[in-house]
């Protein structure tokens, strides 16, 4: 005897969730092509970070554009001091050479240990990016990375210019000759 009639007793599953499953499948199959590579690349990127070389690179790159700065500074001194009548041979002149040296020197060494502080900061970002990958978080994995080089820069910039004002003679030739500069530009203006 049978009470609930006979046929296919299955539930079959509508056609929208056949779509949606086809269209998930489709998604996984692109994530594993194209995402799955670019997240290894940027695994192996991050874990490079912690090599030497990267360290000797970001140290050097930071150790050569602060030595910039102050090279421009201390053209600029020497200008002013030639433009004052300043003695390349006197003690006035080294002395303020000197310490415009000695002020290079601990902004290329700051920069640079600045810049090691930095490519560690930079890996152990990427490090807390491939966790969050993991955990299947959103991230920004790439947020940040330029800021560090532009403050990096900027500190080192003030940190030049800083150097520079500190010395009060230096100031005073870049006064003079600035105003030595304006004496000869403003009366041409006026006639």
């Amino acid at each position: 005897m049978s009470f609930g009639g006979g046929g296919d007793t299955r539930v079959r599953e509508p056609e929208s969730q056949q779509a949606l499953a086809e269209q998930a499948a489709i998604n996984l199959r692109r994530y594993g092509e194209i995402f799955v590579p670019l997240e290894n690349q940027f695994m192996e990127t991050t874990m490079a970070t912690f090599d030497q070389p990267n360290y000797d690179r970001a140290m050097g790159m930071a150790g050569t554009q602060t030595a910039g700065l102050y090279e421009r500074g201390l053209s600029d001194f020497n200008n002013a001091a030639f433009q004052r009548g300043l003695d390349p041979s006197s003690g006035a002149y080294g002395a303020e050479s000197s310490a415009l040296r000695a002020a290079q020197a601990r902004g290329m060494g700051t920069a640079m240990a600045d810049a090691g502080m930095s490519n560690t900061d930079q890996g152990l970002g990427g490090l807390t990016s491939i966790v969050r990958m993991g955990q299947g978080l959103q991230n920004d994995a790439m947020q940040g990375q330029m800021d560090l080089a532009q403050n990096q820069m900027q500190r080192a910039g003030a940190q030049a210019q800083n150097a520079f004002q500190r010395n009060s003679s230096i100031s005073g030739a870049f006064g003079t000759a600035a105003g030595m500069g304006a004496g000869y530009v403003l009366p041409g203006l006026g006639g």
